[in-house]
């Protein structure tokens, strides 16, 4: 795979809703295509069945091979299966926090597939089930939930002395997902419009089911990838967050977002390379787009500068807790007593850099 911009084209393409069915056609129709590569970084990107579910609504399911139109359909039928189970997990939760009126609202994909913003399902891959409550229910929140056999996973030492968005994640043996219970969305960005009051304030309720508003959950599936995902440090583009942005820029109530920050005109900038969905007002090439563009082929420079990346952030992770380790005492015992974990860790990363 000597030049990754073709392949990202052709997956921009399978998901888009403006790209021409018929050049797309033409392009799958060649006997020469490279199917491998689509599977490849579909798995990366963990939009297999999307690109099933797309390829299925252009009606071009049957220019796939037919061992990977077998392994396709068996895929996304088990994430349907699995988010039929997630949905109805969703209306007990749902159900439990509306009971002792806990103010809250789902996030990000189980609020997407929740609200109906999918054709079909079975195209959103997800995790665990974010819940943004409100500050003051917090803790109760997390209670009730535990008196209803949830139960918290072991958390490492980190939690313990700095400050997280969510609660520790809490697992149950009678649903599929962990559950978060989130205070805010992330750790040290601030943005007024994602505030929780905010949100919670202009939270739409959908089959008894709340979750924010088209153009919250617009702007925090931008800023999640940039911040929390580190999309903007590695200055690259998330096709699960591509095609949830493409998903809800569908919907009349989010035709116009604030592009004045930084962060989501890049966003945007990136992916304006690939799809022409993004509106012309929010798209743009810069230094930015240049340089994703000069690493997509050039793959061996992209590998080597993701590791110098990757190794940069965890170096200064470090150093920044340095102070805490000096100051504290608690932490530094804790920090000693996990050395362990600590080193192991610490080896993996420097191996994989």
């Amino acid at each position: 795979m000597g030049n990754l911009a073709i392949t990202y084209q052709y997956i921009a393409d399978i998901l888009s809703f403006k790209s021409s069915n018929d050049m797309l056609e033409e392009t799958l129709s060649d006997k020469e295509f490279d199917w491998d590569n689509i599977v490849i970084e579909g798995s990366k990107h963990l939009i297999l069945p999307a690109i099933y579910c797309r390829l299925k609504t252009k009606q071009l399911t049957h220019l796939l091979p037919e061992e990977l139109d077998i392994y396709l359909k068996e895929i996304t039928a088990l994430n349907a299966q699995r988010n039929h189970e997630i949905i109805s997990q969703v209306n007990s939760l749902s159900e439990l926090l509306n009971t002792h009126e806990i103010e809250h609202v789902f996030l990000k994909g189980s609020a997407l597939i929740s609200g109906g913003y999918y054709d079909d399902n079975a195209e959103r891959m997800l995790g665990d089930i974010d819940i943004l409550v409100a500050n003051n229910q917090l803790d109760l929140a997390f209670d009730i939930l535990k008196k209803n056999s949830y139960y918290p996973i072991e958390q490492t030492l980190g939690n313990d002395f700095f400050e997280h968005k969510h609660l520790p994640r809490l697992k149950t043996d009678k649903y599929i997902c962990a559950v978060e219970l989130h205070r805010k969305l992330f750790v040290s960005h601030t943005d007024k419009a994602l505030s929780c009051s905010n949100i919670l304030s202009s939270s739409q309720l959908i089959n008894t089911i709340a979750i924010p508003s088209s153009k919250h959950l617009l702007l925090h599936n931008i800023l999640n990838y940039q911040i929390n995902d580190n999309g903007s440090l590695y200055n690259s583009v998330s096709f699960r967050s591509a095609y949830d942005s493409l998903v809800i820029l569908q919907r009349k109530d989010c035709s116009t977002i604030n592009s004045n920050s930084k962060l989501i005109r890049n966003y945007f900038n990136l992916l304006g390379i690939f799809f022409k969905d993004i509106p012309e007002k929010y798209s743009g090439t810069n230094f930015v787009t240049k340089f994703y563009n000069f690493k997509l082929k050039h793959l061996k420079f992209y590998k080597f500068w993701n590791k110098l990346i990757k190794l940069i952030d965890f170096l200064w992770i470090i150093i920044s807790r340095i102070p805490h380790f000096i100051k504290n005492k608690a932490y530094r015992t804790a920090l000693l007593k996990d050395r362990r974990r600590i080193f192991s860790h610490m080896r993996s990363v420097l191996k994989n850099t």
